[in-house]
């Protein structure tokens, strides 16, 4: 029986900032051309095993990256690449159709014309439907693999653990404005489970998106799609929806790299207060909407865990005190499904924590002042 890690015990390794690693960073290969890919393959090649589910737009300086990263995998059954382009204006999209045009068998690509992103419609709403495979690997445009037994190693924890709906591992974090590289998510140093908890709690935050694969599970498909229509991100409510249908399952192996402040990239744009307060509003109306959904889920009480956490920063943002009690009969406003006593009991016994820290620290703080004197 595999370990279940806690929630607290995964709040102890660094989901962003890892350890600084030596040495260049890891690249994908060029990647071998279509009949050698597909020359170990078994099976129906029109049902493939898994579909690589990839979101671009504007990754002109990353996609072909990506791409060879999906295409270095060795495996013995089938795959598809599944790849959204969200009507690039930066060459992405041709970039895409001539790896398409060399790998016929093996990328399927849907181009837009009108950014679909804009209208608040999310890229898996279209490629969820013309998928095929029954395990869905997910990773986005300006990230990428790095390991050629990523796909084979996750497959083959999904067949031993048949209760499993999420596997995932760490990943090589990328900051490019400091061009410095960690791991990041190393939870242990074999294959282990993570506590739905743990998933919901550190705020999707737990799986590095180029590290997620999940199962479809398809009497779900249309509710999880339906369960965060409307939120500011799509990663959370993914990984969360799939954690509290089954297992989430990890192994060791940093097998691909996450960029950090990469151009146009969601985590590039959280500098602005207004834009990050906006974001904690409209997250706290997301994950209430989301409870509506799924709350007939074992664990969904989780859910209160980030729920307090936006609560908190929305109403701690900088301003005058009533500009915070304002905010604070706001946050409450937003929730609809989850119960505000809930939430207050949170706030009270996190007030009653603060407190009890700063009785425990006045005698030292007393006896610094009299050395200091």
């Amino acid at each position: 029986m595999l370990a279940e890690l806690s929630y607290s015990q995964a709040q102890g390794t660094p989901v962003t900032g890892g350890t600084l690693e030596e040495g260049p960073i890891p690249v994908p290969p060029a990647p071998a051309d279509e009949a050698t890919i597909m020359a170990d393959w078994e099976g129906n090649l029109s049902t493939p095993r898994v579909s690589v589910m990839c979101f671009a737009f504007n990754h002109g300086d990353y996609i072909a990256m990506a791409l060879d990263g999906f295409l270095m995998q060795r495996t013995r059954f089938p795959f598809e690449i599944v790849v959204h382009d969200d009507a690039s204006t930066d060459g992405t999209r041709e970039i895409i159709e001539e790896y398409a045009a060399r790998y016929p068998s093996i990328i399927r690509p849907i181009l837009q014309d009108v950014n679909q992103y804009s209208q608040h419609v999310w890229p898996i709403t279209f490629c969820m439907p013309v998928m095929r495979g029954d395990i869905i690997a997910y990773c986005e445009g300006d990230d990428y693999w790095v390991k050629a037994d990523k796909l084979a190693r996750q497959v083959a924890l999904f067949d031993a653990n048949p209760r499993a709906t999420v596997c995932f591992h760490p990943a090589i974090e990328y900051d490019e404005h400091r061009d410095e590289h960690s791991i990041i998510c190393r939870y242990a140093d074999s294959v282990a489970r993570l506590s739905p908890e743990a998933i919901i709690g550190l705020r999707g935050g737990s799986i590095p998106s180029p590290a997620l694969t999940f199962r479809r599970v398809e009497s779900h498909v249309d509710a999880m799609l339906e369960s965060y229509r409307g939120a500011p991100i799509m990663d959370f409510f993914l990984q969360a929806y799939m954690a509290l249908l089954g297992e989430t399952l990890y192994y060791e192996d940093a097998a691909c790299v996450y960029r950090r402040n990469a151009k146009g990239s969601w985590t590039s744009q959280q500098q602005d207060h207004e834009v990050e307060q906006r974001y904690q509003r409209d997250m706290l109306a997301a994950i209430d909407t989301f409870y509506g959904a799924t709350r007939t889920l074992p664990e969904a009480d989780t859910l209160y865990i980030p729920l307090y956490h936006y609560f908190k920063q929305y109403v701690m943002a900088p301003g005058t005190t009533q500009q915070r009690l304002a905010n604070f009969r706001r946050g409450l406003g937003y929730l609809h499904h989850m119960q505000r006593n809930k939430v207050l009991s949170l706030v009270r016994r996190d007030m009653f924590a603060k407190l009890t820290r700063r009785k425990a620290a006045t005698p030292g703080q007393a006896k610094d002042t009299e050395a200091a004197a």
